[in-house]
């Protein structure tokens, strides 16, 4: 990625600045973006308070959401293939690292997340685990190599790899049968979160969430993907944040829930046992394992 101020081809970032001057300026720029979501969220807070109501307070927030990313993207837009494909290979590694967070915790993680762990119960974290982990292996034995070999893509690769059309047709398809179903949880997400907060239909929802996405992401390519991630991690890990800790606050006076994770946990297991044995919860137990599929269907 470059950074963000405009640089001669209107982009964010200009090529002559030094990393240290690049890093100290992005600091500065998100510090400015922290504190104004904050204000945002404080002052629809005050809003709702003195009567505005909930559809448009969603109109509001889709809205500034969108023109935020928009803006990004406009901002982003390169005509140089490296800014385009690998956002010039000057991420610092605290942003790229947010980047990646913010692409873990997206739409069809968090929807995906909760429906596996509601279906399948302590045994669906290894689907999380899973996908966690590759985000791990792809890091470390497939990124070098990428850019060892001066490629963007995996086909890209094995066609300078094995110097020819077939592997990169078999890359090209492996591409795509892996992340088909990811795009379709993620255009679900899109479709329902618009849905929620526009009030517009779910259909509508959909190509209104992709049209956003396409503007944000198609001047700038993943240098603006990128510096849109970065601002979406700091509102999701907020957004995780604050729940959790004023639960732990409010069950174990401790603000950091890190620290009384486990010992709850032992809590709740006790707790779940004691409501296993209950007769009350044996009498419905032959049909509670049917209510996840019936509450899909429905």
């Amino acid at each position: 990625m470059a950074g963000m101020t405009p640089d001669a081809g209107g982009g964010f970032g200009g090529a002559g600045q030094s990393n240290a001057a690049f890093k100290q300026q992005l600091n500065k720029i998100y510090a400015w973006y922290t504190g104004g979501f904050v204000l945002f969220v404080v002052v629809l807070a005050i809003l709702e308070q003195m009567g505005m109501g909930r559809e448009m307070i969603g109109y509001v927030f889709l809205g500034a959401t969108v023109l935020l990313y928009a803006g990004i993207g406009v901002m982003s837009r390169t005509n140089d293939a490296a800014e385009y494909y690998v956002a010039g290979r000057r991420v610092p590694a605290v942003y790229n690292g947010m980047a990646t967070g913010a692409d873990w915790m997206s739409a069809a993680s968090f929807i995906g997340m909760a429906g596996t762990l509601y279906l399948t119960g302590y045994g669906g974290l290894a689907f999380i685990m899973g996908w966690t982990g590759g985000y791990c292996l792809v890091a470390l034995f497939l990124a070098p190599y990428l850019r060892k070999f001066g490629q963007f893509t995996i086909p890209d690769f094995l066609g300078a790899r094995y110097d020819g059309n077939f592997p990169r047709f078999l890359g090209i398809i492996a591409a795509i049968l892996c992340s088909f179903v990811y795009v379709v949880a993620q255009i679900y997400g899109v479709g329902l979160i618009t849905t929620r907060l526009a009030g517009v239909p779910f259909e509508v929802g959909i190509f209104v969430g992709l049209a956003g996405i396409l503007v944000c992401s198609f001047l700038g390519g993943m240098k603006a993907v990128t510096w849109t991630q970065v601002a979406q991690y700091i509102i999701l890990i907020i957004a995780y944040l604050i729940p959790v800790i004023w639960l732990s606050v409010k069950q174990t006076g401790v603000p950091v829930p890190q620290l009384i994770y486990g010992s709850q946990l032992e809590k709740v297991t006790a707790r779940e046992a004691e409501l296993i044995k209950d007769p009350k919860e044996l009498e419905v137990a032959p049909f509670s394992r049917h209510v996840p599929m019936l509450f899909l269907r429905s």
